[in-house]
């Protein structure tokens, strides 16, 4: 059983909403085995929580923060979570662990999502119709996307390297010339990601669905870690590295659809934490609730068996991408 299945289990089993707190005391009664886990243990020997009670709430907060199951109502202190119904199109609003540090949207504001993802939910057969129409992408940009897939599981590799770098320059993330984005030599980039093998294939296992405060601290390394670009920004040449490397958790994140689509402007603040959070901050309150919609995964799915007809639907969150793309196709 799955962590996501006790709290839901808990969560039927009473009338009304409960906290954070109630619920841990119900899994430590109801479900031993998921109290005190190897993973619990090793997060407190870290110092990441002081004891066993605060990694387990903590792994709490994160799921029904993140998760489109849940209904975190914050009106009240602590809040109080219950069922919100798997298939509505909502997102809801991610909640930090007690322990964990807060932290402010990098614009200054807080941007919405819940039109967006109600928007791409509402158009899923329209935008994916409107994407594959356009044929916009085509020969080296996809033949080298699907080359650096194919081989993520030695991430280190220089067939890998070299396939994720070939991808980077065809989606035109190297412009000759004075003006336009640049990359860093093939060496730097090479060498940076050495550094980060064991941490990449760590994060290789993880499921969008199952995202904890641990698991994005090492995402967050990674994102920090890779030396690709030359130019000031980083987000948009890290997501599509890390796609390519974690395609279950990264999609890849651009100016003129992403953030266009989402908050209507195409700026990005050139500082390095500012763009990690920008970055989590989009994949957790958008990608990953579209992506649980439980008809949507369903429809992906079934697009991404279908290889000769979707080249491009190679992964959940490629997918939700690629509808973010329609759209505006």
């Amino acid at each position: 059983m799955k962590f996501s299945n006790v709290v839901k289990n808990i969560l039927a089993s009473v009338s009304d909403s409960i906290t954070p707190q109630e619920i841990r005391d119900q899994v430590k009664m109801k479900y031993p085995d998921f109290y005190g886990t190897p993973s619990h243990l090793k997060n407190v020997e870290k110092g990441y929580y002081k004891d066993i009670d605060h990694a387990l709430l903590a792994q709490i907060y994160t799921l029904t923060g993140t998760s489109v199951i849940f209904q975190c109502d914050k009106s009240t202190k602590p809040m109080k979570i219950s069922l919100s119904g798997f298939e509505k199109p909502l997102q809801r609003p991610r909640v930090v662990s007690e322990s964990a540090p807060i932290h402010r949207v990098p614009s200054g504001r807080k941007v919405k999502y819940d039109d967006k993802i109600r928007e791409i939910l509402s158009n899923v057969e329209k935008y994916h119709g409107a994407y594959y129409k356009a044929e916009t992408f085509r020969g080296p940009s996809l033949y080298f996307h699907e080359r650096a897939l194919s081989t993520r599981h030695d991430p280190a590799s220089l067939t890998h390297l070299e396939y994720v770098y070939a991808t980077l320059a065809s989606w035109g993330m190297h412009r000759m010339g004075r003006g336009g984005s640049k990359m860093r030599s093939f060496e730097v980039f090479s060498q940076s990601v050495q550094t980060l093998k064991g941490r990449i294939s760590e994060a290789q296992k993880f499921d969008f669905r199952e995202m904890s405060e641990v698991k994005w601290a090492i995402l967050r390394e990674i994102f920090c870690g890779v030396k690709v670009m030359a130019s000031g920004t980083t987000l948009v040449g890290n997501s599509k590295v890390m796609h390519h490397m974690l395609p279950n958790v990264i999609p890849p994140i651009d100016r003129e659809y992403t953030l266009w689509f989402l908050r209507g402007n195409t700026t990005i603040r050139n500082d390095l934490e500012t763009e990690w959070l920008l970055m989590k901050e989009i994949i957790s309150q958008f990608f990953i609730p579209v992506a649980s919609d439980a008809t949507f995964y369903s429809k992906a799915e079934q697009w991404m068996k279908r290889n000769e007809d979707y080249p491009w639907d190679t992964s959940v969150l490629k997918v939700v991408d690629n509808l973010v793309i329609g759209s505006k196709k």
